[in-house]
């Protein structure tokens, strides 16, 4: 490799190209032209003596050569970033910087209410990017396309090659399950046996329609199981359903709000499942940047004042 000329922008640009594969998507990524793509494109190509971008059939992929380039430019940028942060100062008042966040609908509901009165109220150069959590959220955090997630502890069921051992992490809040009707379901009292429960209309929740739930795949181990009438992609979505049908579900407690209550009656599941512990989680280079801590103690902090706010009960 031909290091003179090879500047910081050069690598910017290599791995733009690297992850879109493309020099139009590239230069949209990095705000260039796509002539300026093309040729930082042709010096790199005379840095590593290889084509980076070679075209099969109508589309270009990446060289064997780039495809082993992607994960170690990507940390190199990512460890530039944080090196110069972490000796930064960091006012939120003051700073403009936007953060960007994976969670489900569900955590979404519990605490971004919070998180967007306090940043609109008290932080006005900060804004906030929420994803819905997907298979890919934990590679996302790993590579620093977002700073980090909301996820519950048992993140196979999510993905079955990663796991929140591999990162930095805290307890962001708890929450139990609660089995949910129609308030006048006369078939749902608090003697509801595991038996007549899975003789009941079921409203299933399949996270993203294919992620499965922590309750459905707890269920998915019985021997005896509800069959599901209905399957839905979000617990806010089982939730309307049941208010609607003589149907249940199994949804988490701190859905249920005040509101709700005039609805929905909610009983203890009658099987066991464990309770749900919702997990903060971010890549280690980041300990030491000020803005990423700062923005990950406020968000701890809604997520146990939200949890104080709504108590979970059984009606």
């Amino acid at each position: 490799m031909h290091f003179k000329g090879l500047d910081l922008n050069l690598i910017v640009i290599l791995d733009a190209l690297l992850e879109e594969q493309s020099v139009t998507k590239a230069a949209e990524r990095v705000h260039v032209s796509q002539p300026a793509v093309s040729a930082a494109l042709a010096k790199l190509r005379q840095h590593t003596g290889d084509e980076i971008l070679e075209k099969v059939g109508r589309e270009f992929v990446l060289t064997p050569r780039a495809q082993a380039m992607v994960k170690p430019v990507k940390e190199l940028l990512i460890q530039i970033e944080s090196t110069i942060l972490s000796g930064a100062e960091f006012d939120p008042t003051v700073t403009e910087r936007t953060f960007r966040i994976a969670m489900s609908s569900y955590a979404a509901e519990v605490l971004m209410a919070g998180l967007v009165e306090k940043i609109a109220n008290s932080y006005p150069g900060i804004s906030c990017i929420m994803e819905e959590i997907s298979s890919e959220t934990l590679s996302r955090v790993e590579t620093g396309n977002i700073d980090c997630a909301i996820t519950f502890q048992q993140t196979k069921l999510i993905n079955p090659s990663s796991s929140i051992e591999e990162f930095s992490y805290t307890h962001a809040f708890s929450d139990e399950w609660v089995l949910i009707a129609a308030i006048d379901n006369d078939q749902v009292t608090e003697q509801l046996t595991y038996e007549e429960f899975c003789s009941l209309p079921y409203i299933e929740t399949r996270l993203a329609r294919i992620l499965s739930s922590f309750v459905e795949s707890t269920l998915d181990h019985q021997s005896l199981r509800p069959r599901p009438t209905l399957s839905v992609p979000s617990f806010e979505l089982a939730i309307t359903c049941v208010m609607n049908s003589d149907c249940v579900a199994v949804v988490p407690a701190l859905l249920i709000n005040d509101h709700l209550r005039k609805y929905v009656k909610t009983i203890k599941p009658p099987f066991d499942i464990p309770a749900i512990g919702e997990f903060l989680v971010w890549h280690s280079r980041s300990d030491a940047d000020p803005g990423h801590t700062w923005f990950r103690e406020l968000v701890v902090e809604v997520a146990r004042e939200s949890q104080k706010k709504a108590k979970p009960r059984y009606c």
